[in-house]
């Protein structure tokens, strides 16, 4: 139905690249962001975008914008409800149907549906994350009721027609995905966004598809898509081994990239041993720990080539321009260039 991206900038490449219909799940207030904004409408006439708003301060911000730049439209967007301590997001009912009305009555905004972003619940703890949810979901509904019973969404037929009930996270979207159509006597659309599906991974997001495959009784989940090629430079110490990729290759922000698999020059990749394993990165390489006294068939061999799978597919996809797109025997077959 649309793409989700973060960034006034993520927004502009994807216009560019024919996407009609656009969903920035952010705040958007800085006048040179709604420039750009009103600049790729005028460049793809029909375009649509929405955006985030958690406060009156930026709904001020955005109306200041308005008056100086004379514009005659007015914004499409969703009121966020957040979570203590966590991200952007109104956080109590009160404050969110203020803010609804707030919206309602300005000339330079349309309240067209409720959005909030589920992933700092995700815990793997299947009773807990179900609490959190309700809870959360709870609150967006909530909102959603109150805001239909006065009348304060404006939801035209460029937005699709339907009030937008939007959540947005990779680890428990089969939670609220129940969630975004409830019966609110007008029509609804649910938006789920779940952006690392697009490869998935080999450790965090890989251990909460098996919570979601556990809740939803499914023999399998997504597969992991994204692996980085590394190669051992070095093997200068019992126990260690220096692989060619580091912290500018691969995302570390939530776990150390994992050893999958192992091929010597021109052989078959073979799963590597369950010891080896890599403890530390530096700006270009991954430190490799094995097990000094197994058999050296099980020791890493200079010149050998590591696959090695990731953790968090966003920020390892922010760390190249192309990635080539191999099939079932690595053999290149196409490649994608990447716009972060």
């Amino acid at each position: 139905w649309a793409i989700s991206l973060a960034t006034v900038f993520q927004a502009s490449v994807a216009a560019r690249h024919g996407v009609r219909r656009v969903l920035i799940p952010n705040q958007v207030l800085q006048w040179a962001e709604l420039d750009a904004l009103v600049h790729l409408q005028d460049e793809a006439p029909g375009w649509w975008v929405c955006f985030l708003v958690d406060s009156e301060a930026q709904v001020t911000q955005i109306e200041a914008w308005v008056r100086d730049r004379q514009w005659p439209g007015r914004w499409p967007v969703l009121l966020e409800i957040g979570i203590p301590g966590q991200r952007t997001g109104c956080r109590s009912a009160d404050q969110a149907l203020a803010l609804a009305r707030r919206i309602h009555a300005s000339s330079s905004l349309r309240l067209v549906g409720v959005e909030c972003y589920e992933g700092p619940l995700a815990s793997c703890d299947h009773d807990k994350d179900r609490a959190g949810v309700r809870e959360l979901m709870d609150r967006v509904e909530g909102l959603a009721r109150a805001a239909v019973a006065e009348s304060l969404f404006d939801v035209t037929a460029a937005d699709g027609g339907a009030l937008i009930l939007s959540a947005g996270g990779s680890a428990i979207f089969d939670l609220v995905a129940e969630r975004l159509l409830p019966d609110l006597g007008v029509p609804v659309r649910g938006v789920l966004r779940s952006g690392c599906y697009i490869t998935h991974d080999h450790r965090r997001y890989q251990r909460y598809l098996c919570c979601v495959g556990e809740r939803l009784n499914l023999r399998e989940t997504l597969k992991p898509a994204l692996e980085l090629l590394a190669c051992v430079q070095s093997c200068p110490e019992p126990g260690l081994a220096l692989l060619t990729l580091g912290k500018r290759d691969v995302g570390q922000d939530m776990d150390l990239p994992v050893p999958i698999w192992q091929a010597d020059v021109g052989g078959i990749p073979v799963p590597v041993p369950a010891h080896w394993h890599v403890d530390a990165l530096n700006d270009q390489h991954a430190y490799l720990r094995h097990d000094p006294q197994a058999p050296e068939a099980e020791r890493p061999r200079v010149g050998q080539t590591v696959g090695v799978g990731i953790s968090h597919p966003c920020t390892t996809f922010d760390k190249w321009r192309w990635m080539p797109v191999v099939d079932d025997d690595y053999r290149v077959v196409d490649a994608i260039t990447t716009w972060f």
